[in-house]
């Protein structure tokens, strides 16, 4: 092990359970930056982003400067005096002052084989998207969008089964593997980075609210690629009786009678399938609006879909 007056910069979950991996693996770190307080929830309350809330629980010293252009965040540094930066899911480009900041470089562990899946949302994407290969890499940064030069990657095969909490902390704890295993020989000078081939570059759009709307007109296997990259936040929702139904989690069943698209076909005594546009597609968990989240056979028992009945999407129920 290294030990270096090390500074983490990150925000979001995958962030928090990379430090989290780190931290369990003996890792020391300095100090914590992570974006500042945002309103959320119904009041707009502000609240902790998840690396701070875990940061301050482990007793780190936690820094939120407004972006790397406050004047607060060279000050931090300047109170730190940190000799290498970490950085994952941090939510800001750093510019060149700062990332010449330390003596040792500041790195950034990717949840994508870059240059596959650059930008904000590689893990959500990746499922979506029915890939069956996914990865991890540790990058040098620069001033691009996930552009810097790689030192190392480690590819993870994605289970039919993963959704984007699970494969964000399976890529955290091999990210968290990744960074122990190869920092000491790339700091020795064993390890030299390679330019990402830019022909090869795609890029991951943050999730958008449209991303949330279930189509039930697309295959089974499409919507629950959709669903398990969703789950179990912000969540693929459809609409039953005029409420908001959250699909957390389903199996393609080509075994099953499709059914027209959206149509709820129940089955046994526990379960529901639902027809789309390419076979049917299993229940297995889902939230409906003011619920908590229950089984299929919870919501079947609760709700007694008829045969029949279907979902809908937003503009098919006349809601927004």
């Amino acid at each position: 092990m290294i030990f270096l007056n090390t500074v983490f910069l990150g925000s979001g979950g995958f962030s928090r359970d990379l430090l989290d991996e780190l931290l369990r693996s003996g890792f020391e770190i300095s100090a914590v930056f992570t974006r500042p307080d945002h309103p959320a929830g119904r009041g707009l309350h502000r609240r902790p982003t998840p690396v701070k809330a875990f940061a301050k629980l482990r007793g780190l010293r936690v820094f939120q400067p407004d972006g790397p252009r406050d004047p607060l965040f060279t000050a931090s540094l300047g109170e730190v005096k940190p000799e290498l930066m970490l950085v994952a899911d941090y939510g800001y480009l750093l510019p060149a002052r700062i990332l010449g900041y330390t003596a040792k470089g500041c790195l950034n562990v990717h949840p994508s084989l870059l240059p596959r899946y650059r930008g904000a949302a590689p893990i959500q994407r990746a499922l979506m998207r029915g890939e069956a290969v996914t990865g991890v890499s540790l990058m040098v940064m620069d001033e691009g969008m996930d552009t810097g030069d790689v030192i190392a990657v480690r590819e993870l095969a994605i289970a039919d089964s993963d959704s984007a909490l699970t494969l964000r902390r399976k890529l955290a704890t091999l990210g968290a593997g990744l960074l122990l295993e190869t920092l000491p020989p790339f700091l020795a000078g064993d390890i030299p980075p390679v330019p990402q081939d830019e022909a090869m570059a795609t890029y991951a759009d943050p999730i958008r609210k449209e991303d949330t709307v279930i189509d039930w007109t697309r295959t089974a296997a499409d919507i629950h690629n959709q669903v398990r990259a969703l789950s179990p936040r912000p969540g693929a929702y459809t609409l039953l009786r005029g409420k908001r139904v959250k699909v957390l989690r389903t199996l393609p069943r080509p075994d099953v009678a499709a059914g027209i698209p959206g149509e709820l076909l129940p089955e046994g005594k526990e379960g529901v399938a639902v027809g789309t546009g390419g076979g049917a597609l299993q229940l297995l968990e889902v939230q409906p609006e003011g619920k908590k989240a229950m089984s299929a056979g919870e919501f079947r028992r609760g709700y007694r879909p008829a045969r029949g009945e279907v979902f809908l999407a937003p503009g098919e129920a006349g809601t927004n």
